[in-house]
């Protein structure tokens, strides 16, 4: 009995040990400031077990446009069906345009003008470097790295007050990274075919049944002396479990190329 009264004391012990030791390497991970000696590998897991998942999502979005001569605040209705489709219903003040776009193709209408464009787009986002671009505007648009985050190379940048990671792939991809929740602050998308930098600035994280997702998104786009920045703002977020995408081209409406509208 004494043998045995001591055999499971020594079990508990170590039991207690490998839990302690459990629980003080989880807080290693988070911190207030960046860990030196943390490995690449741990920040990808954290980073990416942190990541928002969904099947559909639906919100809605203030957008605040400056482009530094012409400065509009529009409404945006958005659905989304995770990595493969996005639906976009724009108002100011009345409904003033309709966006439905797929990883292979892009159907828009605007009212002011009367014209649209239903145009194959998969071969242009392959020549940009950008294979599934719905996924990378979802993923800018909710705090995830714009490029998947398990694939490829990324370098560790040393730094105060973020984990930075830069990837090494076509599309250069740098992200800030808060050391104790794991969270997106800011990536910075380099993309050489249009000589154009992207930074994406995510601000108010708060919990949607059980998601955390950025409340403000403040993206600048900047090519040569242009300089564009959108504000976006998020309201009334949920996850139902079916959506519909509705996009019916008004009759009397003209045709145009994605180039067209773009310039």
């Amino acid at each position: 009995m004494h043998h045995s009264f001591k055999r499971n004391i020594v079990s508990y012990l170590l039991i207690l040990i490998i839990v302690i030791e459990g629980c003080t390497t989880k807080k290693k991970i988070a911190s207030d400031f960046p860990i030196n000696d943390i490995e690449v590998t741990e920040i990808i897991k954290a980073t990416k077990g942190n990541e928002l998942n969904f099947k559909n999502i639906r919100n809605r979005i203030k957008v605040e446009y400056d482009n530094g001569r012409l400065n509009q605040n529009i409404s945006l209705n958005f659905r989304a069906l995770e990595k493969e489709v996005m639906w976009l219903s724009a108002s100011m003040v009345i409904p003033i345009a309709k966006i439905l776009m797929s990883n292979e193709r892009v159907v828009f209408y605007e009212k002011f003008q009367k014209t649209y464009i239903d145009q194959e787009i998969s071969q242009i986002m392959k020549i940009a470097g950008i294979k599934k671009p719905v996924e990378a505007i979802q993923n800018l648009l909710y705090g995830r790295p714009m490029i998947d985050i398990n694939k490829g190379r990324w370098d560790k940048v040393e730094n105060s007050s973020f984990y930075i990671l830069k990837s090494s792939s076509i599309i250069q991809n740098t992200l800030f990274i808060n050391p104790r929740t794991y969270q997106l602050n800011q990536q910075r998308i380099f993309i050489p075919i249009l000589s154009s930098l992207i930074t994406v600035s995510y601000n108010n994280y708060r919990d949607y049944e059980g998601r955390s997702i950025p409340n403000n998104v403040l993206i600048s786009y900047i090519k040569g002396d242009q300089i564009i920045k959108i504000n976006l703002e998020y309201s009334q977020i949920d996850f139902p479990e079916n959506l519909t995408f509705p996009m019916e081209i008004p009759a009397d409406y003209k045709i145009k190329t994605l180039d067209e509208i773009l310039n």
